[in-house]
């Protein structure tokens, strides 16, 4: 079962728990429905879209391949994503500073110049930048780990107001830091290490 989440400024899956929390079922038939809900709702599935340079897809094809070929089975660009994921989870639950991880996420934004045209209107201006082709990649995420990820970011939010985060943000900044420190070689041993959690999963 899957679902599809597209409005970027709302934690859905966070206002969704905290309705389920306070919610009081009445009735035998009620209350069973809502258990077992309540049940299997982590398990579930929900799609997430983000956009990327093409030639960053292509960065990630060509690495998933490699993978790919020395595991002798398909490793994909929503593996990829699944382990970068974890491992921001990971950082969030033993994280002692989370200002630390919004700079982190802030830092990896940039900020288009909008120009202002004397008829009022205005034009995104990217300084230095050629217009890129874009890739669309689809992932899925396990209910559980997306309500983590809100929380976290609606935690985020609450410290600066004026800038949030979706879990489509976070994924895509994921995504494409990965990349960018793949392509400079400051990953030298993350095959390896990729490598290794997989023989352990």
């Amino acid at each position: 079962m899957s679902k599809t989440y597209t409005d970027k400024r709302i934690y859905t899956i966070y206002e969704e728990e905290l309705n389920e929390l306070t919610y009081n079922p009445t009735g035998l038939l009620d209350k069973a429905l809502h258990n077992l809900a309540r049940k299997f709702a982590p398990t579930i599935d929900l799609k997430y879209t983000i956009s990327v340079p093409v030639s960053e897809f292509l960065r990630g094809e060509l690495f998933c391949e490699d993978v790919s070929e020395l595991i002798d089975k398909p490793f994909t660009q929503t593996n990829l994503i699944s382990i970068l994921l974890d491992d921001f989870l990971y950082q969030t639950k033993h994280s002692k500073n989370p200002y630390e991880l919004y700079r982190m996420l802030h830092s990896g934004i940039k900020q288009p110049i909008e120009i202002h045209h004397y008829r009022g209107e205005s034009e995104v201006v990217h300084i230095n930048k050629e217009v890129q082709r874009k890739k669309v990649i689809d992932c899925t995420i396990k209910r559980k780990k997306a309500l983590r990820l809100e929380v976290f970011l609606s935690d985020l939010a609450s410290l600066e107001p004026e800038l949030t985060f979706s879990v489509d943000d976070v994924i895509e900044l994921l995504y494409r830091d990965f990349i960018q420190q793949f392509k400079k070689g400051n990953l030298s041993n993350v095959m390896e290490c990729i490598l290794k959690r997989l023989a352990s999963s």
